[in-house]
């Protein structure tokens, strides 16, 4: 009875984690390339995975804040934290693992009919721990599953 109370639950979970509405794209920016999974952009707040993968394998997590929401268009502004594992910078010797701060500014362009899908344009400060400041920009795309 314990099993069958417990696969019950289990399965409410996945039900409502099914019907929760859920973002992915790929952001080319001038330091990295990122796979991106987050929650829906077009709420007022919304989270983010970028998953880095151009140059060293990385993670940075962010949160967003949609000052202007429309249906063609929103711009928000996030904090982001992140990680590149075993980076190695020419300026540098050794191998290390860079932490850095992030500070998105962006806006999502939704030009078509489909609000889903949208043109990506960001620019953040960087602020990173050994190897110093830098600013990073780029475009991506973005689709939402609703």
């Amino acid at each position: 009875m314990k099993k069958l109370f417990f696969l019950s639950l289990f399965l409410m979970g996945l039900i409502s984690v099914a019907q929760a509405q859920v973002s992915v794209g790929i952001n080319f920016q001038t330091s990295d390339t990122f796979i991106t999974v987050g929650t829906d952009a077009d709420k007022e707040f919304f989270g983010e995975a970028r998953l880095g993968l151009a140059h060293d394998l990385g993670l940075e997590l962010m949160g967003g804040y949609n000052f202007l929401r429309k249906s063609d268009v929103n711009a928000y502004v996030g904090a982001g934290l992140g990680i590149l594992g075993n980076h190695h910078h020419h300026k540098h010797d050794h191998h290390h693992n860079d932490l850095h701060l992030a500070i998105p500014v962006g806006v999502l362009i939704k030009p078509f009919d489909n609000k889903q899908f949208g043109f990506l344009i960001e620019a953040a400060p960087v602020f990173a721990n050994d190897h110093g400041n830098y600013l990073r920009g780029g475009i991506g795309v973005k689709y939402t599953f609703r």
